[in-house]
């Protein structure tokens, strides 16, 4: 049986799965609950939106927006990839209670670049990832077949790839 998280993380494969459907990279996100309850979901949206800042995460926190109290601390953050700085970020800011992501990003390394915030009400994430790293690792793949060379991504993907070149 699976827990929440790994449940979770079926449904953020999924997304990744459109998000490469419609040309973005495989790096998906939601927000949930802490009952699995999804309020939240989103993807990379650099070729649709133009938006360097619109990651999945962010991108899940903004469709989240307004469904779930602002002084929730039971909030749940799955990514199909760690998160980066800024994304990480977002996380502490909004009370998340856990980080569950897929595939480590060793060269952002979002999880172990940033501090905890010490106001008032501010609480550490739990981290748990990778999880499956090895399932994450072939969607790349399957991106990087189906895309032309200079796509402007492509150098950041291999990169990716070649630090999880044993999985």
């Amino acid at each position: 049986m699976k827990n929440i998280h790994e449940k979770l993380m079926d449904d953020c494969r999924v997304l990744a799965r459109e998000a490469m459907r419609l040309g973005e990279v495989p790096i998906a996100a939601i927000v949930a609950r802490g009952d699995g309850s999804i309020v939240g979901r989103g993807w990379n949206e650099l070729k649709a939106k133009r938006d360097r800042t619109l990651h999945a995460e962010i991108a899940a926190f903004r469709d989240a927006a307004g469904r779930y109290p602002v002084s929730a601390k039971d909030l749940i953050l799955v990514s199909t990839l760690e998160p980066c700085i800024m994304c990480a970020g977002a996380a502490y800011l909004c009370g998340v209670q856990s980080i569950v992501y897929g595939l480590s990003a060793p060269m952002d390394g979002g999880m172990s670049r940033i501090q905890p915030p010490e106001s008032p009400g501010s609480q550490t994430p739990e981290v748990i990832g990778p999880l499956d790293p090895a399932t994450i690792v072939k969607m790349f793949q399957e991106w990087i077949d189906s895309h032309e060379s200079d796509d402007e991504q492509m150098p950041y993907v291999k990169q990716l790839l070649e630090h999880h070149s044993a999985l």
